[in-house]
């Protein structure tokens, strides 16, 4: 099969000669640093599920966690399990949620009198709150007149996210909160990128509007956010069906978000060409220095030990330690558990239909071809079993991650 090409990411040729000597001859690029992942916990029902032991292992095993606004009174539980870990809070750029009310089943309905949005919101602002002041920045779904709620989302409606004096509220208000409460970042999701995600709006009809749109909203939030000493991420949907537009979208934005790097299910998703264009995200992010965010598979627990592989390996191919991954659900082992490969000592690189990556104290190898490759490691290293192996079978989609002999520092995940 033909060899894997990613365009615009720079392979240099000549480091495969000073491939074939031992990688612990080389001069690392930086000293050693673990995979850094990344949990969203916004299932409320997973959240009161969830014990305070349970709470101080995920604060352990993540260097962000991600809640609901209204989750605020966990922060200092985190935190006191691990003091560095980030506590970021979740935003809706694009909709505002009519069950976001002080009601007792939170439920607003028209916003009679006495119906007031709840202080803690999963959107910039609340939907009464709209409705009253400004119901012009609430818009109607294209073909029908009627006001615009999302599809498979009923109780959330489409705001003008394209709008400026909507984008200088949006970080008025998401800026109290963060501020109130003590967030460490905002996770921005609902950066749209197709008019059909959720349905149509007669104000933005085409991909090209909806694009206008948001891009304009990354312009006016992102730099709004940073200048406040607010990180932020903005969650963007379908960035691989537009060549250039992910790269183009980091300008703005502290980083970006993939939610489903490599893979939508249970099992890989992507190979192929479609494999380079996740990996130019990452290599993006990195020259940009950006810290996006990269989660693989469904939101499940059944994401298979395949996929989890294929997607800390090919991370770590990209990767310059800015980023962060994600596999799986948010209950799943994070991807990267007990790894320690230690500092850079190349480039990703490719070796017929594989692709490496060497580090002081192990090696990253993907397959991101469809067919089944026997790969030669240049070296000794040591499987998931302990045993030294000097190739390794890769089936389609896959990865795997090796330690050299001798490193104690855990597995391929």
């Amino acid at each position: 099969m033909a060899a894997v090409q990613l365009a615009g990411l720079v392979t240099v040729a000549a480091m495969l000669a000073g491939c074939s000597d031992q990688p612990g001859s080389r001069k690392p690029d930086q000293p050693a640093q673990a995979v850094q992942t990344f949990s969203e916990w916004l299932d409320e029902a997973a959240v009161q599920a969830t014990t305070t032991a349970e709470w101080a292992m995920v604060a352990r095993d993540n260097a962000i966690i991600v809640l609901n606004s209204w989750d605020f009174r966990l922060i200092p539980l985190l935190k006191q399990a691990n003091p560095r870990v980030r506590v970021w809070v979740y935003k809706d750029l694009s909709g505002v949620r009519s069950d976001d009310c002080t009601t007792r089943d939170g439920q607003c309905g028209a916003c009679p009198p006495g119906v007031r949005d709840s202080a803690y919101l999963s959107s910039g602002m609340g939907y009464c709150w709209v409705k009253r002041v400004h119901p012009d920045w609430l818009l109607d779904a294209a073909g029908t007149g009627r006001p615009f709620q999302f599809r498979t989302y009923p109780r959330t409606w489409e705001t003008d996210y394209g709008n400026a004096s909507y984008q200088r509220q949006w970080v008025r208000d998401v800026l109290a909160d963060v501020r109130g409460h003590g967030w460490d970042g905002v996770d921005v999701d609902n950066a749209l990128t197709v008019a059909a995600a959720y349905g149509a709006a007669a104000k933005y009809p085409t991909d090209a509007a909806v694009q206008a749109a948001t891009y304009s909203a990354l312009r006016s939030i992102g730099p709004a956010l940073h200048q406040a000493g607010v990180p932020d991420v903005f969650n963007v949907g379908y960035a691989t069906a537009f060549p250039g537009l992910w790269q183009h979208w980091l300008g703005p934005a502290d980083g970006l978000e993939e939610q489903f790097y490599l893979s939508s299910s249970a099992r890989p998703d992507a190979a192929g060409a479609a494999w380079g264009v996740y990996e130019n995200e990452i290599s993006a992010c990195a020259a940009q220095h950006k810290s996006c965010w990269f989660h693989a598979g469904e939101y499940s627990a059944a994401v298979t030990v395949q996929t989890r592989q294929y997607a800390l390996a090919s991370y770590l191919l990209a990767t310059d330690g800015r980023q962060f991954l994600a596999v799986g659900g948010a209950t799943a082992e994070p991807a990267s558990t007990g790894l320690t490969l230690g500092g850079r000592l190349s480039i990703m690189f490719q070796a017929g239909a594989s692709w490496r990556r060497y580090f002081t104290r192990g090696v990253a190898v993907v397959n991101p071809s469809r067919s089944t490759l026997v790969v030669p490691l240049d070296g000794t290293y040591l499987d998931d079993t302990g045993r030294p192996v000097k190739t390794i079978t890769l089936g389609p989609a896959s990865g795997a991650v090796l330690r050299t002999a001798g490193n104690d520092g855990g597995g391929s995940g």
